[in-house]
């Protein structure tokens, strides 16, 4: 893979951004990171164009080129988009559009390894990003506190529920599937379900 391609392509297809829906109820209104409950992630942007930038076909097909070529050097695959039956690609394009002046992306990602993987191999540092169990708070130091009222809790009442625990070591924006339930300290909320993390990054716990 042409590793300057893939570069230039990710400086338009991620971190992220918009005002477009994905499927499974991504409605981002700014730039963010989605998680569903099933714990694969989108990501998408919104880039200001013209007419005489790129064609809505061009740039559609200048994504979905960097996106095959990365999934064919991981899997063989030479494909950017997800087919019904078949096994999720590790990133997939769902909607390149060109609209009132905008070029809107979102790309679908089989798991955090693979929103990260692709890119670290665009040479793109957006942190660690992981995707587990609520239980696996156990036995660390958090500091979190409930996402309605911003009472602090104990790391040992959390773990012992149920949710999804989604962690970063860099600020950003994340919109979940469920609600939130609990968040780092220091953590914004902006709705029930999206939460922005500060510099140095943090966790975030939904149902």
């Amino acid at each position: 893979m042409k590793k300057a391609r893939l570069t230039a392509a990710l400086g338009l297809i991620l971190l992220l951004g918009g005002c477009k829906t994905a499927g499974g109820g991504f409605d981002p209104q700014e730039n963010m990171i989605y998680v569903s409950e099933g714990r694969s992630l989108s990501t998408a942007t919104v880039e200001a164009c013209s007419p005489e930038t790129y064609s809505e076909d061009e740039l559609r097909a200048f994504v979905e080129q960097a996106v095959s070529d990365y999934n064919e050097e991981k899997t063989g695959q030479a494909k950017a988009i997800n087919e019904d039956g078949q096994e999720k690609l590790p990133v997939a394009v769902s909607s390149c559009e060109i609209e009132d002046g905008q070029a809107v992306m979102i790309l679908d990602y089989a798991s955090s390894e693979d929103l990260v993987n692709f890119a670290t191999e665009a040479g793109i540092p957006i942190g660690d990003l992981t995707v587990t169990d609520v239980s696996e708070a156990a036995g660390t130091d958090l500091a979190l506190k409930k996402a309605d009222s911003g009472e602090k809790v104990s790391v040992e009442a959390v773990a012992a529920g149920k949710g999804t625990m989604v962690q970063t070591d860099g600020a950003t924006v994340i919109q979940t599937e469920g609600k939130i339930l609990y968040a780092t300290d220091g953590a914004e909320m902006a709705d029930s379900r999206t939460v922005r993390l500060p510099e140095g990054g943090g966790t975030v716990i939904f149902e």
